[in-house]
């Protein structure tokens, strides 16, 4: 057997554990701060969309707001932009970054706050000080987040690897000094209960990524860009190789001892779960959770929300409309009493 016949096989043997490897994948790494510069989050929109002469299809154009939020253990870049409703705040995954939720932001702007955040290591936020990029780590840095920018109640939206972030931040708000602060979570592609892998297919894995970490991920992307859009496809690898090495590992390692389950059964708000094809695994999420409402997207790769963003932003609505429509519910007068 030629040494490239042996490089074919041990690939195509690696390709087994895959799909539980694609929930992690997230955000990628400029380790450079746009601005080191403390802003109000809101200040600029306020002033403009206030402005009562101001068309309304114009709110959209307007430029976001780059925000830097101090973290424990580095800056934090988060874009906001827009104002009124239930505020979304998006999370990517594992080599991505904020930009991977640009269409979604234009999106829902026009009628309420959204925001994306680089997680710590990667796009505009600065690398972990203290090297954890676990994700009990990345969930503080969201409640830091939140806290920091005002975020009384909102709804959080993540993707892969943010996926499992955005579901362990509702688990602890909801038993928080807060209760009931995540008024919904929206989970894009997730991965599932990674703890389910058997041991003996990720040590290989393991293994080779410590070696080369950018080259194993590299080529994973690539699998998982199956039928992509040309667009998703330079966005993605773009803010993989931005990604640094330490980042990649740590948070992989991290995520395969992570278990979403439990923080899902504390978490008791609204859920939803947009899932590709390639999410079909037996310990996928909406496989162990049966119950869970899910949505499927078809005919994309991993990320979803670049390549069928019209489909994506129609289902959000959805369940955002309900919950307006719920929290409007729960605050009308009731008949016969004086509004």
């Amino acid at each position: 057997m030629s040494a490239r016949e042996r490089e074919t096989k041990g690939r195509r043997r690696r390709w087994r554990p895959l799909w539980a490897l694609l929930g992690l994948f997230g955000v990628g790494i400029l380790a450079t701060l746009l601005s080191s510069r403390r802003i109000d989050p809101m200040e600029e929109w306020d002033d403009l969309l206030d402005d009562e002469d101001l068309p309304p299809q114009r709110r959209e154009r307007f430029p976001s707001t780059d925000v830097t939020v101090p973290g424990p253990a580095g800056d934090l870049h988060v874009d906001d932009g827009g104002s009124g409703g239930l505020p979304v705040l998006m999370v990517h995954g594992l080599g991505g970054s904020a930009r991977q939720w640009v269409r979604q932001l234009a999106h829902l702007r026009p009628a309420r706050r959204a925001l994306a955040v680089d997680l710590r290591g990667h796009g505009r936020s600065a690398p972990a000080a203290d090297g954890e990029y676990g994700i009990g780590e990345y969930a503080d840095d969201l409640t830091i987040v939140a806290d920091d920018l005002g975020l009384d109640r909102f709804v959080v939206v993540g993707h892969s690897l943010g996926a499992s972030v955005a579901v362990e931040l509702a688990s602890r708000e909801q038993v928080g000094a807060t209760p009931g602060r995540v008024a919904g979570l929206v989970l894009v592609d997730p991965n599932g209960d990674q703890t389910e892998i058997p041991g003996k297919e990720l040590d290989g894995f393991l293994a080779s990524l410590r070696e080369d970490p950018r080259d194993e991920m590299r080529w994973y992307f690539k699998q998982v860009l199956v039928g992509a859009e040309p667009a998703t496809v330079e966005r993605v690898l773009e803010d993989l190789e931005a990604t640094p090495r330490e980042a990649l590992v740590a948070s992989l390692e991290s995520s395969f001892a992570y278990s979403p389950l439990p923080a899902l059964e504390r978490y008791r708000g609204p859920v939803l779960s947009l899932i590709s094809d390639m999410n079909t695994l037996p310990y996928s999420l909406h496989n162990l959770l049966p119950e869970m409402p899910v949505r499927l997207v078809s005919g994309t790769s991993h990320w979803l929300m670049l390549d069928r963003p019209d489909d994506c932003n129609r289902l959000l609505d959805d369940f955002l409309a309900r919950l307006d429509s719920t929290a409007a519910a729960a605050t009308a007068p009731a008949a016969g009493t004086e509004p």
